[in-house]
C-alpha cells in the first residue's frame, strides 16, 4: 500500500530512501494516534474501547469500585463515575451502583423498619450473576465504598432465584375397540295373538204325546 504522505512529498524527495522511510514511519504513528483519539473522543459510550484504555480512564476519573468486574461492568462504572461521585455517601449512589452492575438492590434505612439509629439493611438479587464467596465479598466492598461513613450495614439479604428451563412434553394416546358380531340368536320370544271362537248349537224338536192308561 502506497503511503499517502509519500505522495505529498516533492518529486526530488521521493527518491531519497531516508525521507521515504521517515514519511512512512510518521504515517504509522499518525494512524495509531488517530485510532486512540477515536476511542478517547467518546468517553461516554466506550463501545469499542480496549480494556487498557478503560483502566486508564477509571484511574483518571478516580473510580472507587473497579476490581472484580467484567469489562462491560467496568465501562458502565467509568461512564457514570462523575455522576456517582456527586452523590457518593447517599442511598441514591448505592442503588445507582447496583443498577450499573445489573443488580436489583433495595436499601432499608433504620427509621423505615424501626431499627437502631444509623443502621441499614441491604437486599440484593443476584439471580442473573449467581452467588459465591467472591460475590459476597464484592457486594460487601461495594456497600462499604459508597455508603456514608456514619451508617452501618446491619443485614445483607442476598436473593438467588433458580430459573429452570421450560420443558415441553408431548404425549399421544392410541386407543382401539374390537367388535365381534355373531349371527342373531333369539332367546326370548313373546307372541301376542287374539283368538276368536264361534259356537253354534242346533237341536231337533221332538213331540211327545202321552195318553191315559188303557186309552187309545
Amino acid at each position: 500500500m502506497t503511503s499517502l504522505i509519500k505522495k505529498l512529498l516533492p518529486y526530488s524527495l521521493r527518491k531519497d530512501p531516508f525521507t521515504v522511510a521517515l514519511a512512512e514511519a510518521f504515517e504509522i504513528q499518525m494512524n495509531q494516534l488517530y485510532n486512540e483519539f477515536r476511542d478517547i473522543s467518546n468517553l461516554y459510550l466506550l463501545t469499542h474501547a480496549p480494556s487498557l484504555l478503560v483502566d486508564f480512564l477509571a484511574y483518571e476519573k478516580h473510580v472507587d469500585f473497579y476490581q472484580g468486574l467484567t469489562l462491560e461492568e467496568k465501562k458502565n462504572v467509568v461512564r457514570n463515575a462523575l455522576h456517582v461521585h456527586r452523590k457518593k455517601g447517599t442511598k441514591f449512589s448505592l442503588l445507582r451502583v447496583f443498577e450499573l452492575l445489573n443488580l436489583q438492590g433495595q436499601i432499608g434505612e433504620w427509621f423505615e423498619y424501626d431499627g437502631d439509629p444509623y443502621y441499614f439493611k441491604a437486599r440484593i438479587d443476584v439471580s442473573d450473576r449467581g452467588v459465591d464467596d467472591a460475590t459476597i465479598k464484592l457486594l460487601e466492598r461495594l456497600i462499604k465504598t459508597y455508603k456514608n461513613n456514619r451508617s452501618w450495614l446491619e443485614v445483607l439479604d442476598i436473593i438467588l432465584t433458580s430459573r429452570q428451563n421450560k420443558s415441553h412434553i408431548g404425549t399421544a394416546t392410541l386407543t382401539g375397540e374390537e367388535i365381534v358380531v355373531y349371527p342373531y340368536t333369539i332367546f326370548n320370544l313373546t307372541s301376542n295373538s287374539e283368538i276368536k271362537v264361534a259356537v253354534a248349537n242346533t237341536a231337533n224338536v221332538e213331540n211327545l204325546t202321552i195318553y191315559p192308561k188303557g186309552g187309545n
